[in-house]
C-alpha cells in the first residue's frame, strides 16, 4: 500500500490567516502613538508655518497684474 502524503493546506492558510490578524492588530494598536508625540498647535503656529511655502498656482495672467 502506498502511503498518502498529509496535506498541510489548512495548517499553512490557518498559520498565514494568524499572522495577518496578528500583524492587523499590532499596527492597530500602534495607530495614533505618533500623535503622542506631538505638542499643541494653534492657528498661529499654522500660519507661521505655511508663510514659507512656495506657491505653484501657475495663474500666469493673475500674476503679470
Amino acid at each position: 500500500m502506498a502511503e498518502q502524503e498529509k496535506d498541510n493546506t489548512t495548517l499553512v492558510f490557518a498559520v498565514v490567516t494568524v499572522i495577518a490578524i496578528a500583524g492587523v492588530l499590532l499596527l492597530k494598536s500602534r495607530e495614533t502613538e505618533h500623535l503622542a508625540n506631538s505638542g499643541p498647535t494653534t492657528a498661529a503656529a499654522e500660519a507661521k508655518a505655511f508663510q514659507a511655502k512656495k506657491d505653484f498656482n501657475n495663474d500666469i495672467l493673475g500674476q503679470a497684474k
